[in-house]
């Protein structure tokens, strides 16, 4: 909340200072939820001129019930270049988190204090992107884009001993994880009415994101020597594992900002992403789509698959609102097929 409230005192500001410009300005709202997960976002669009924009933006993020919220903002520009041309940079700060799975309970009476791991990360971001509009006329017209987007996450896992109700860090390990990912778009819209989208990317790794910031097989046996019930710590342990994954997949497969019912939530960090759509204008007021997006995780972690609709509706000039529905279905490689649906509302105002 203090985080939306400081956003919200920048856009004023920024909306005071170029009072007496005559770009319009706007602030979105979204939220999206799931089973155990969920997704809020606040982002602030403010010209500056007549052809560039001041973006503000918070993401907050939590993808699975029981872990630390992800807090993440950015600042970034938006510059019209011409009739045809739109030119967008933005920088992003991932504040860090750590999120708690208690392995052991501490036992004063036999004097063994309680172990728990501890997991997180920070990011840093860079966002570049071009796009091209035919901003014509014709029956026919058309648009295409291009980004790329670099990453920089510190993943960090630590060991705590509790004992007495004190803490104190028994092991601790830092691995940095670099990641660059390439998108394309194309639309093509006819009779100003209906348009055909398809968007693509690709995430690239400095190392693999599966062993990236996760306990070594020497730490893990480790852990497990200190446990008393083999069976139950590995069951432990490989929850710990799937939760961290399901963690830096959200942050690393593509902006925050974009996760939404349109692109599902992934549950590992992805190798490359496609999603086609349709959108057809009912009238000046309506708008509907219909998308299907497929994501290629990781080697050994599979695919999704999310089916999904999007209603706007504009009420009256300045306010448009929208709610959205999908289905995901995960297919992992070695364990059961998971479905899921998850529900998107936001809305945003112009003035």
């Amino acid at each position: 909340m203090r985080v939306g409230v400081g956003l919200w005192l920048a856009l004023l500001w920024a909306g005071a200072a170029r009072a007496e410009e005559s770009a319009e300005s706007s602030l979105t709202v979204e939220a999206s939820a799931g089973h155990g997960y969920g997704l809020w976002s606040l982002l602030g669009d403010v010209g500056v001129g007549e052809t560039t924009f001041l973006t503000l933006g918070y993401t907050g993020a939590r993808p699975e019930a029981g872990t630390a919220a992800t807090h993440q903002l950015s600042v970034g520009v938006d510059h019209l270049a011409g009739e045809h041309w739109l030119l967008s940079g933005a920088v992003s700060l991932g504040l860090p988190k750590g999120s708690d799975t208690r392995l052991t309970p501490e036992l004063p009476r036999r004097d063994l204090p309680g172990l728990t791991a501890r997991t997180g990360y920070g990011s840093q971001g860079l966002q570049l992107a071009a796009g091209y509009d035919s901003a014509g006329f014709k029956a026919v017209e058309y648009g295409v884009d291009a980004g790329l987007g670099l990453g920089r996450y510190p993943l960090r896992r630590q060991l705590l001993t509790v004992s007495d109700g004190a803490t104190s860090v028994r092991y601790e390990r830092e691995d940095v994880l670099w990641v660059a990912r390439p998108t394309l778009g194309a639309r093509l819209i006819w009779e100003g009415r209906w348009e055909l989208g398809l968007r693509a990317g690709l995430s690239l790794y400095s190392e693999d994101p599966l062993t990236a910031g996760q306990f070594t097989d020497a730490e893990w046996t480790a852990l497990e020597t200190r446990l008393e019930d083999q069976l139950a710590a590995r069951r432990l342990l490989s929850r710990l594992r799937l939760r961290q994954l399901r963690d830096l997949g959200a942050a690393v497969t593509r902006r925050m900002a974009d996760v939404n019912a349109g692109t599902g939530f992934p549950s590992a960090p992805a190798r490359f992403d496609l999603k086609p759509s349709l959108t057809w204008r009912l009238n000046a007021r309506v708008r509907g789509q219909l998308s299907y997006a497929f994501t290629r995780y990781v080697p050994t972690q599979g695919v999704a698959h999310v089916l999904a609709t999007r209603w706007t509706v504009r009420l009256g000039e300045p306010v448009r609102v929208w709610a959205s529905v999908a289905l995901q279905r995960d297919v992992p490689e070695d364990l059961p097929a998971e479905a899921s649906g998850l529900l998107t509302l936001g809305g945003e105002y112009t003035f």
